[in-house]
């Protein structure tokens, strides 16, 4: 099983061919000879009298195969790792970038990306330029051997001059893999190691607890990771394996849940022996994300935790699934891209720093 699940911001693209941004692979460019057009690219977006500045890096990782990197400067939290991306003269694709699927398609002219960038029903034309050479990516994926009762897990690692990292194994179902994968890349540029992996639908059981309690261990043993600051991360219904974060010896570091439905005070107590192990926990939600009553999970959340040191429980106002305030029209008519919820990769950073 590979680990390549995660998640991240979502757009829709109409160009020449329907195309996306996919975090986890590579594709070969489909032919022989052909230069790739690699490069650090800029330009506008512009959308009823908007405009946003985008940058671009388009990179060869391996010979045939390459992998992209887009960031909106002016945003706070978007800059989304692009590893899924094929050429065929003169056709750029990529995949569906978390967290709602960017979709892109784009020409290229010269030393030009000409195309189309989409938000549902709304369309904008760009021209982006070649500015030089693409910059490294601030991480490197690598991967932990198979050991028993457990696949072979892919890891990034940041590349910097630390010597050891924190580090957080991140847990989702199948229907939050995308966004958990992006989250993934995000925390590795910001200086975590992390490891990523898809868990089963079904209720948390023994078994799949101590299969996640082993995924700690594993990712405590690579040699860039400091062995006493190792969380867990969980999404949606696979919150149900936090406890695993006592299992693991020495147990986790510090916990954090994202729009983890409780549906019951039941659900809640397997929480409690967080608490009582005094392992400081965040939980986040999304305050419009359809697919659970958030309010009312963050009410059993919180009360659950609320006396402990260390926890804190957030929502967000606004914010979808996937953490992010909907674009939208003002009433004179001007376009506000989407963008993540005010607050929220400030408030993860601090926390996650403390």
């Amino acid at each position: 099983m590979r680990n390549t699940d995660f998640a991240c911001l979502k757009f829709v693209v109409r160009h020449v061919a329907l195309v996306g941004l996919l975090a986890g692979c590579a594709s070969e460019s489909g032919q022989t000879g052909v230069a790739l057009p690699t490069g650090h690219y800029e330009g506008p977006i512009r959308y009823q009298g908007t405009e946003l500045r985008v940058e671009f890096d388009l990179r060869e990782a391996a010979p045939g195969q390459l992998e992209a990197d887009l960031r909106i400067p002016e945003i706070e939290g978007w800059e989304m790792a692009v590893p899924a991306v094929s050429y065929t003269e003169p056709q750029l694709r990529l995949g569906p970038l978390w967290p709602g699927g960017i979709r892109l398609s784009a020409l290229r002219e010269g030393d030009f990306l000409r195309g189309v960038f989409a938000l549902d029903s709304v369309q904008a034309d760009f021209v982006w330029a070649r500015r030089g050479q693409a910059a490294a990516r601030s991480y490197q994926e690598g991967t932990m051997p198979a050991t028993a009762g457990l696949p072979r897990l892919t890891v990034l690692v940041p590349q910097d001059t630390a010597a050891q990292h924190p580090a957080v194994a991140l847990f989702a179902d199948a229907a939050h893999r995308g966004a958990a994968t992006a989250r993934a890349a995000q925390l590795a540029r910001q200086g975590f190691v992390t490891t990523t992996v898809t868990t089963p639908p079904a209720p948390a059981d023994s078994t799949s607890l101590r299969a996640a309690a082993a995924v700690l261990q594993a990712l405590r043993r690579h040699p860039a990771v400091d062995t006493l600051r190792v969380g867990l991360w969980a999404r949606g219904t696979a919150a149900a394996v936090a406890p695993a974060a006592v299992l693991a010896k020495p147990k986790a570091a510090f916990v954090v849940l994202e729009n983890a439905p409780l549906t019951s005070a039941d659900e809640t107590k397997p929480l409690q022996v967080l608490g009582r192990q005094r392992i400081p926990l965040l939980g986040l939600y999304a305050a419009a994300d359809t697919s659970l009553n958030a309010r009312e999970s963050a009410r059993r959340l919180r009360t659950a935790v609320s006396s402990r040191r260390g926890a804190l429980v957030r929502s967000f106002p606004q914010a979808d699934a996937n953490f992010l305030v909907p674009g939208r029209l003002s009433p004179d008519g001007k376009w506000t891209w989407p963008r993540p919820a005010p607050g929220y990769v400030r408030a993860v950073q601090d926390w996650l720093k403390k």
